[in-house]
């Protein structure tokens, strides 16, 4: 079962909280005010759900496929027009990065 502490509890015992998690699977959600605010996870935990993240992207995608072809034949975009728009998100993408990470 999860572990629920409040952030300021957490603090003295910090050194217990990441050795429970070396030890079991469940998570350590903490709270501010009462309302979760974050979860502590194990390692093993966490690679667990980012793989499952994206390979649900990945399905997710494959599934939207055919529809996005066809509604790109019908609205005549060219595969030039798809590229531009991809370099396009990936350079703001980026741009956004940079400017959270200052």
């Amino acid at each position: 079962m999860e572990w629920i502490t409040g952030v300021n509890d957490a603090c003295p015992q910090f050194t217990s909280i990441i050795e429970s998690l070396f030890t079991s699977a469940e998570p350590v959600i903490l709270t501010v005010n009462s309302e979760p605010q974050s979860v502590l996870l194990n390692d093993e935990e966490y690679r667990c759900l980012r793989s499952v993240e994206k390979n649900y992207q990945r399905l997710a995608l494959q599934l939207a496929l055919p529809k996005i072809i066809s509604s790109s034949v019908e609205e005549n975009v060219t595969e030039l027009d798809v590229l531009e728009e991809m370099r396009s998100v990936r350079k703001h993408k980026r741009s956004s990065i940079h400017y959270f990470q200052r």
